[in-house]
């Protein structure tokens, strides 16, 4: 394997310049930048990393854990998330939990055994595990992702579910609806509490009470939004639209919608909260809440950078980001059966 010395002879400079190339430690001109890296290439140079990082103190990866690869919206963020790792020299290290806490809590101890500079973790419960209580986040930086936990060190990226979801059941109230149902997710995570709390708010404004008939409490998956859709329809007053909290219930309920041969949005609306890339394709197109997946997680690797870095000390920071609905055909009409009744 080449050494630095080989490359800086190649390139006929110091091995000090070609030391502060290849480990981004000082300003080099952008000719003998060129000139080092051009030899690193034809000598086919192979860093030592376990060397660099005993000598910075740092590994260059970040460990992220995730609660679930499977939903399109998890990959979209994780995404953004490598780019701008990428884009700083940085690797990702990727664990999916598949909402099991004691698989982020095995993930988390991997990671701190192989010392990586920072976490970004978008966890399961809704109060923090023992060992992030204990964890030092001023050693070890760590961005939480649409989690916000009281006495717990880290900077956090949170969506605005609640703003998000109270829109999404206005729209419905607005095009006639008084009967909606709701699909939540997990209401261990505040995400899922916060879209039901917006929900519940919406109707009250309105001078509804929320029917505890139709609230129903999912896992953020097409089986249970399928289930509990059919659960929804085979009431003996069953709801005229479906407020999915997430997009794979959403899936799940519109074949439960079919199965029943209803039509979509004359029979029974229906709006998720997440907007899939999917939805603009299917029949009928759906209603939804976006949010701005590829920002979330460029966000919170940007955020944790900076904490890497040192760029930014001092308490944490929470940074909020708005949602849009995008209303498309699965509610955009009012109900034969709404008008019609009595």
């Amino acid at each position: 394997m080449a050494s630095i010395k080989e490359i800086a002879a190649l390139a006929r400079v110091s091995t000090a310049t070609v030391s502060h190339v290849l480990n981004r430690s000082a300003y080099v001109s952008p000719e003998l930048e060129a000139r080092v890296m051009k030899a690193a290439q034809a000598l086919n140079y192979q860093p030592n990393q376990l060397a660099r990082s005993l000598r910075t103190r740092q590994t260059r990866t970040v460990g992220m854990i995730i609660p679930n690869i499977t939903n399109p919206f998890f990959p979209e963020v994780v995404r953004a998330v490598e780019d701008v790792l990428n884009r700083e020299g940085y690797t990702l290290v990727l664990g999916n939990s598949d909402y099991n806490i004691q698989k982020e809590e095995a993930y988390y101890r991997t990671f701190m055994a192989k010392r990586v500079d920072g976490l970004i973790l978008e966890i399961t419960p809704v109060k923090p595990p023992q060992h992030l209580y204990r964890h030092d986040w001023e050693e070890v930086p760590v961005v939480y992702i649409d989690r916000l936990y009281q006495g717990l060190g880290g900077d956090v990226v949170l969506v605005d579910s609640l703003a998000g979801s109270y829109e999404a059941v206005c729209h419905l109230l607005d095009r006639g609806h008084r009967r909606i149902g709701v699909i939540t997710g997990p209401l261990s995570m505040l995400m899922a509490s916060k879209r039901l709390r917006g929900y519940r708010i919406a109707l009250r404004r309105r001078g509804l009470a929320p029917d505890q008939d139709l609230i129903r409490e999912g896992r953020f998956d097409f089986q249970s939004g399928y289930e509990h859709a059919r659960s929804l329809l085979q009431l003996p007053s069953p709801p005229t639209a479906i407020y999915a909290c997430n997009g794979l219930m959403a899936l799940g309920c519109l074949q439960a919608i079919r199965e029943r041969k209803l039509k979509c949005p004359e029979e029974i609306a229906l709006v998720s909260f997440d907007d899939l890339s999917i939805f603009e394709m299917m029949q009928p197109p759906l209603t939804a809440v976006s949010q701005p997946v590829y920002e979330i997680g460029s966000k919170a690797a940007e955020m944790l950078i900076e904490r890497i870095s040192g760029k930014v000390t001092g308490p944490p920071r929470r940074k909020i980001l708005r949602t849009r609905l995008i209303v498309r055909e699965s509610s955009n009409g009012r109900l034969w059966r709404c008008l019609s009744a009595p």
